[in-house]
């Protein structure tokens, strides 16, 4: 007994002394691609998309705000904060849909080039 609660101290110290490391970016990533995921599923209903959809953007625009809120985000920034900035309307997407006055899911599919008229130029062969 006495060794399973001298396990059970060393294990929980060793876990409340090593935190997981994840920045802010990389929450937004996640959650940007668990939008777009709820964008192209095709398995839910249009109400249960239109519900889930403003859960993830209230957590988008929250996450959004601290980033670009952040005073130390220019102090020595990663790569991969640098490639944020650079692709904004990508990375800061619900900032860009209220600026154009469009939804999200119309203004993700124009940024990466999915537009009406795209689509419909687009031709159907077989190989």
């Amino acid at each position: 007994m006495k060794k399973f609660i001298l396990n059970s101290i060393v294990v929980l110290i060793t876990a409340l002394s090593s935190s997981a490391y994840a920045n802010s970016i990389d929450a937004l990533e996640r959650e940007r691609a668990h939008t777009v995921n709820l964008i192209l599923d095709k398995t839910i209903s249009i109400a249960e998309r239109k519900s889930r959809l403003e859960k993830s953007k209230m957590k988008l625009l929250d996450l959004e705000r601290m980033i670009i809120n952040n005073k130390n985000i220019n102090k020595n920034p990663s790569y991969q904060t640098i490639k944020a900035f650079e692709n904004f309307e990508l990375t800061f997407l619900v900032h860009s849909s209220v600026e154009k006055g469009k939804p999200l899911a119309i203004t993700w599919f124009e940024k990466i080039g999915l537009t009406t008229d795209n689509l419909i130029n687009t031709k159907v062969t077989r190989k």
